[in-house]
């Protein structure tokens, strides 16, 4: 019998990372250095928020924050190792959309439920963004120009949020442009200032050497109101389409975290959000941090995987 592609590819990923089974509380926290998982590439989105909140975690904390790089699987690898870590509070995962967006394809054996979502530190849009060499400065002339439908849009990674978002843009838009998967955010942005494609579907983080030089220009953001990061630019509702969907940053652990553990961290995040060295790298990408944690994180994840999941399996549906 011929096997799927998604369970082949969550066949190779559980059998790369074995599964430890949980114990139901670890008293010494912290015990040694801790692993911050980065499911992508170096300089991408999930490492500008390791690398920001690290100075300040590792005073609160008075161990060693070592950034853990695990791209692949878009997310799929980084988060299946932090989701069959011990629950102990040394392994944590940066996490964002890529969790439901995974989930939504069912590309491999993951749920959003197999992790304890310890805050939330900011959210930004996903941009449509093209290279500054085609002289296409808004939405009018990309969905006026003849050749629309040949134009190469990256995004970071094949089961991403950021591939979800370029195919759902390019549903919602009527274009149907070609979709190229990079490795990761920084692969991609190089490779459209560099010319070897058209434009890519990212968050502001990402594009912001690319947005700075003027190598790329931001045409629409996905969010229901402009970004703070990018005001001048229209967001998908104000030109008519129906589309309301951010990305957020924020820190996850293996389910089945003690509760004085739990604790212990958001207290630690909650201080480095404060943290004025935090405060201004965030502020430097034309951000503010919205520190969320507790009850009314939980909602809100849970709202969010409303959201976003039926969107995936929507997308995986149409494919």
């Amino acid at each position: 019998m011929k096997m799927k592609k998604s369970t082949i590819i969550g066949a190779l990923i559980v059998s790369a990372v074995p599964f430890i089974s949980m114990s139901p509380a670890f008293a010494d926290f912290p015990d040694g250095d801790i692993d911050f998982i980065a499911p992508a590439s170096v300089g991408g989105g999930s490492d500008y928020l390791i690398r920001s909140l690290q100075p300040a975690l590792e005073e609160n904390l008075d161990v060693s924050v070592v950034p853990r790089y695990l791209a692949g699987g878009g997310g799929a690898i980084g988060f299946m190792k932090a989701a069959n870590s011990r629950p102990d509070g040394q392994t944590v995962v940066a996490i964002d959309n890529k969790i439901f967006t995974q989930q939504g394809l069912g590309n491999v054996p993951l749920k959003y439920t197999d992790f304890d979502y310890l805050a939330s530190l900011y959210s930004v849009p996903y941009v449509l963004a093209l290279s500054s060499d085609l002289e296409i400065d808004d939405l009018e002339s990309f969905l006026a120009d003849e050749n629309n439908q040949d134009l190469r849009i990256a995004y970071a990674g094949t089961g991403s949020s950021t591939n979800i978002m370029a195919i759902l843009i390019s549903q919602k838009l009527g274009v149907d442009y070609q979709k190229v998967s990079y490795p990761g955010a920084p692969e991609a942005v190089a490779a459209v200032m560099g010319g070897h494609i058209d434009g890519m579907v990212m968050d502001p983080m990402d594009l912001r050497g690319a947005l700075e030089s003027g190598d790329v220009t931001p045409i629409l953001v996905t969010s229901g109101e402009r970004s703070d990061a990018l005001p001048d630019v229209p967001t998908m509702k104000e030109k008519g389409y129906d589309v309301d969907i951010s990305n957020w940053r924020g820190v996850a652990a293996p389910a089945g975290l003690d509760e004085d553990t739990k604790a212990r961290w958001v207290e630690a995040l909650r201080v480095a959000s404060e943290d004025p060295r935090f405060v201004k790298r965030i502020e430097d990408l034309g951000l503010e941090v919205n520190f969320q944690a507790g009850p009314s994180f939980d909602e809100y994840v849970e709202n969010l995987s409303e959201s976003v999941i039926p969107v995936a399996e929507s997308v995986a549906n149409d494919s």
